[in-house]
């Protein structure tokens, strides 16, 4: 491990809408993490099924702010990021509230930014629980490679079960932003997320504007997250509005990027490669949900910012 990892300043953000009992569960794993972290900031967007009075009484040492309304991930992320980098902190991970990370993980992922002076911002192997008993666990991500869209992420052996012996990190294109490690002095340079975003793809956007500036990404195998959400659920557990709120945000990604009609076609396209996969998978009805999503993008006008779960 790297000298600078005992003393990396870090502090750790959570963004929470309706958590559940996952927050608590979250920070448990963030508690036993070696060495322990600066500062636990839990940001959230106006719950109200009492997940964050449970967790603040339960940990007396984590940061609690409140957001009188939803404001998404991108912007409840910035707010905690601000106050990190005001604090002077050399580092900043940001942690979904259904994310548990290994006792390691944090160590590893900081040692390897010593190791990358340009490394950005570091992702980590992240894996579901297995699907079958005496199986492996299911790898959700483990780097993630732009194809000929820009948007269209290839990610070797998502879905598959976990294989061990290739642990090992590599510079990649995307990291997101379940289990993202930021170096702040790249923040500083580039700026935070784009507030345009709601949810979805203002991970993809922030590695796309650090490669910009010449920062590099990367993925540390070894350092292990585990995540409830798999995109294999999406077929059974999609709502409209989620679908929705992808599909206007990979709209304005474009949007940033390219005039009109460039982006609209990008947009479609992305939206037609989604559609024809889940097809291929078999789930017609998430399917569905994309072709609602852009006809409602198109002329429906913006979509509700308030959904019923993160």
């Amino acid at each position: 491990m790297s000298d600078a990892v005992p003393t990396a300043r870090v502090a750790l953000i959570i963004p929470t809408y309706q958590a559940g009992d996952d927050l608590e569960a979250c920070l448990a794993s963030v508690a036993v993490c070696e060495p322990p972290v600066t500062w636990v900031l839990v940001i959230d967007n106006a719950s109200i099924d009492g997940s964050i009075e449970r967790a603040r009484e339960r940990f007396s040492g984590v940061e609690f702010l409140r957001n009188c309304e939803n404001l998404g991930f991108g912007r409840a992320c910035n707010r905690g990021i601000e106050l990190a980098l005001e604090r002077g902190a050399e580092f900043v991970l940001l942690l979904n509230q259904d994310a548990r990370l290994e006792p390691s993980t944090l160590a590893l992922m900081v040692s390897l930014a010593g190791e990358q002076p340009r490394a950005g911002g570091i992702g980590c192997k992240t894996l579901a629980p297995a699907a079958s008993p005496g199986a492996r666990p299911r790898v959700l991500y483990n780097g993630a490679w732009r194809r000929w869209l820009p948007l269209w992420q290839r990610i070797p052996g998502i879905g598959r079960e976990d294989s061990p012996g290739s642990d090992t990190p590599r510079e990649v294109d995307f990291a997101w932003g379940h289990a993202l490690l930021l170096r702040s002095s790249a923040l500083r340079e580039v700026g935070l997320f784009d507030p345009g975003f709601f949810m979805y793809m203002e991970d993809l956007d922030l590695c796309d504007r650090l490669q910009r500036a010449g920062w590099q990404i990367w993925c540390d195998s070894r350092a292990v997250c585990w995540h409830a959400i798999d995109d294999a659920a999406r077929g059974q557990r999609s709502e409209d509005w989620r679908w929705r709120m992808k599909l206007e945000s990979i709209r304005y990604y474009y949007r940033l990027r390219h005039a009109w009609p460039l982006a609209d076609l990008l947009w479609l396209l992305t939206a037609m490669r989604e559609g024809l996969s889940l097809l291929a998978d078999g789930h017609w009805r998430a399917c569905g949900h994309v072709i609602r999503g852009v006809w409602r993008c198109a002329w429906g006008g913006p979509a509700a910012r308030a959904p019923r779960s993160a």
